[in-house]
């Protein structure tokens, strides 16, 4: 092999690694909001699977689903105040949204401690809350205040 094609076959080869190492791959969902925000029990445990407790609460009644770590309140019957717990991996960012199914976009309001989207999506809003250094939760209200 001639110097010149040793070059050129060296470069392409480091090209390749450089982009297919620095190319960002879409973020893996953890819970899908859209599967599950203003769905019944019924359609929430086909998604998430069964719930592994339900109890009563004072808005109606709660279910906590191992997938995620997700806490469900079903106002009206229907999936509406939706708390993950699970995404302590994720970086403290708009990149949280690509974890829930949604389409990244900056936030309504962000402060050192938390991200707020408001009427984003078909949801009323969605609060990201910081862990020590990436995401601790999200809080999702789907319909109700």
């Amino acid at each position: 092999m001639k110097i010149a094609e040793f070059k050129s076959l060296f470069i392409i080869v480091i090209t390749s690694f450089i982009l297919t190492t620095t190319t960002s791959t879409p973020a893996e969902i953890i819970v899908d909001i859209t599967k599950i925000a203003g769905k019944s029990e019924e359609e929430v445990s086909l998604y998430l699977g069964a719930p592994s407790s339900c109890s009563s609460s004072k808005y109606g009644r709660k279910c906590l689903y191992e997938k995620g770590e997700t806490e469900i309140v079903f106002i009206g019957n229907k999936a509406d105040w939706i708390t993950i717990e699970g995404i302590d991996h994720v970086p403290f960012s708009k990149a949280v949204l690509g974890v829930l199914g949604l389409k990244e976009t900056n936030p309504s309001f962000t402060n050192a401690f938390s991200m707020r989207w408001d009427s984003y999506q078909g949801l009323l809003s969605i609060s990201l809350f910081k862990g020590a250094s990436t995401s601790d939760y999200v809080y999702i209200k789907v319909k109700t205040e």
